[in-house]
C-alpha cells in the first residue's frame, strides 16, 4: 500500500506543480492514468499466477470541454487485467445517452438535442444517434401492447387527436387513437394507443376487439366518447352489456360553431341547462323534454337545430343520468382524455412531423407512461367509489 500511496502522491504533486500550465483536460487524463497504474500494481500484487505489466494501449474519448483526449490504458501480458477506472468513461457516456432520451421525452427535437449536447459535452452525439436511441422505446411499447390488462373497467374514455406524420413519401395529419380506463381501484391507466390515417367507428371496433380478445378485458360498464357516427354499434357488438355516453361538451361545441356571434351566449346558456342533469331527481325523460324545448325555441333562427339531436342517438348524451350523482360530471364528457391530449400536444409541438407512425407512437407512449406513473397510478379518483348504475340499463335504438 505504501508503494501505491507513493505513486499517487508523486502524480498529484506533479499535477499541482504544473496545473497552472496544464489544461483541465490534461489534469483529468493524468489523474485517470495514475489511478489505472495503481490498479494494475494492486492487481499484480494479489495475483498468484505469473503475469507482468506490458506497457499500455491508447483509447480516445471526448471530454466535457469538447476536446478529443487520448488515454494510455495499462495492460498485462495475459491481457486479463481491465482497470475499473475505465468504467467511469463508459458511465459518463451512458449518462449522456440517458440525458438525450430525457430531453427527447420533454419535446426537444433530435437536432436540438445534438446541438445542446455538443455545446455542453462535445460533438459526440449526432441527431441520427438520438433518433436511434429513441427507438429503444419501441421495445417497451410493443411489450405493453402484448401485455394483459385488468379484466374489468368501470369506464373507458376514448378520443382521437391529429398529428402530422410521414407515411411513405407524404406527410399528413393522422388520427392517434387513445383510450383511458378507470380500474376497480379507481386509478386510471392507458389501455389503448394506435394510429390510423382517419378516425372511424370501424377502427375503434378493431381496438375494442383487441382489448377483449387479446388483452383480456372481459367487462366494461361504460364507454365515453365523442359523437362519431356508428360507434355505439361497434361497442355493443363487442361488449353487449356496456353503456355508452356521448360527450356532451363535444355536442355543445359542435352546435355553437354554427351559431351567429350575437346568439352564442344565449344559446350556450340554453345548452348548459339541457345538459345540467346532476341532481338526484333528474331523469332521462326530463332531459329529452329540455332538448325538445331548445329545438322549439331556436328553430326559427336555426331550422336545422333538430339535426343536431337525431332521435336514434340523442339519448346516448344522457346515459350519465343512469349513474350516481357524484360521478355524473366525470362521465358526461371525455375531458379526462382531452387533458392528456394537451400533454401530448405540448410534447409534440416542437416536432413539426415524425418520420413514420412507429416513431410517433413510441414518443407518445413514453409521454403517456411517464404521466401515468406520476399521476394516474399515483392517485385514485375518490368519487369513482360511487360509480354504480342507479337505473337499469337500456339500449337505445
Amino acid at each position: 500500500m505504501d508503494n501505491y500511496n507513493k505513486i499517487l502522491e508523486t502524480s498529484l504533486q506533479n499535477l499541482r506543480m504544473s496545473l497552472t500550465s496544464w489544461s483541465m483536460d490534461e489534469f483529468i487524463v493524468s489523474t485517470i492514468e495514475s489511478l489505472m497504474s495503481i490498479e494494475r500494481q494492486e492487481y499484480l500484487e494479489k495475483l498468484t499466477s505469473a503475469d507482468k505489466g506490458n506497457g499500455h494501449y491508447t483509447r480516445a474519448f471526448k471530454s466535457f470541454s469538447k476536446n478529443c483526449l487520448t488515454i494510455n490504458i495499462p495492460r498485462t501480458r495475459t491481457g486479463e487485467f481491465t482497470p475499473n477506472t475505465i468504467e467511469l468513461i463508459k458511465t459518463g457516456q451512458e449518462q449522456i445517452n440517458e440525458l438525450c432520451l430525457a430531453l427527447y421525452k420533454k419535446g426537444m427535437t433530435s437536432r436540438d438535442i445534438s446541438d445542446l449536447i455538443g455545446n455542453m459535452f462535445g460533438d459526440n452525439v449526432s441527431a441520427s444517434k438520438v433518433t436511434s436511441l429513441s427507438k429503444t422505446f419501441n421495445d417497451f411499447r410493443i411489450s405493453w401492447q402484448n401485455s394483459k390488462l385488468e379484466k374489468s373497467y368501470k369506464v373507458i374514455f376514448c378520443d382521437c387527436l391529429f398529428i402530422t406524420v410521414r407515411r411513405e413519401d407524404s406527410y399528413s395529419r393522422e388520427a392517434v387513437y387513445l383510450a383511458i380506463g378507470v380500474r376497480n381501484d379507481n386509478k386510471r391507466e392507458v389501455v389503448a394507443l394506435s394510429i390510423n390515417p382517419t378516425e372511424s367507428a370501424s377502427e375503434w371496433g378493431e381496438i375494442f376487439k383487441d382489448l377483449k380478445n387479446k388483452r383480456g378485458v372481459e367487462k366494461v360498464d361504460l364507454f365515453a366518447a365523442d359523437g362519431i357516427v356508428g360507434l355505439e354499434n361497434q361497442i355493443h357488438s363487442i361488449y353487449p352489456e356496456a353503456n355508452f355516453q356521448k360527450c356532451c361538451v363535444h355536442k355543445i361545441r359542435e352546435i355553437l360553431k354554427k351559431a351567429r356571434p350575437k346568439d352564442k351566449y344565449e344559446l350556450a346558456q340554453d345548452l348548459k341547462k339541457v345538459f345540467d342533469n346532476f341532481d338526484k331527481n333528474d331523469t332521462v325523460e326530463n332531459a329529452l323534454k329540455k332538448v325538445d324545448d331548445l329545438i322549439l325555441k331556436w328553430k326559427k333562427k336555426y331550422p336545422n337545430m333538430a339535426n343536431f339531436f337525431k332521435k336514434e342517438t340523442t339519448e346516448y348524451y344522457f346515459t350519465y343520468i343512469k349513474y350516481h350523482t357524484n360521478v355524473r360530471r366525470m362521465i358526461y364528457t371525455t375531458n379526462c382524455v382531452e387533458n392528456v391530449n394537451r400533454i401530448i400536444r405540448k410534447g409534440t409541438k416542437n416536432k413539426l412531423s415524425f418520420e413514420n407512425p412507429e416513431n410517433l407512437l413510441n414518443y407518445i407512449f413514453v409521454i403517456l407512461k411517464e404521466f401515468e406513473e406520476k399521476n394516474f397510478m399515483k392517485y385514485s379518483v375518490h368519487n369513482y367509489k360511487y360509480f354504480k348504475r342507479i337505473l337499469e340499463q337500456t339500449h337505445f335504438s
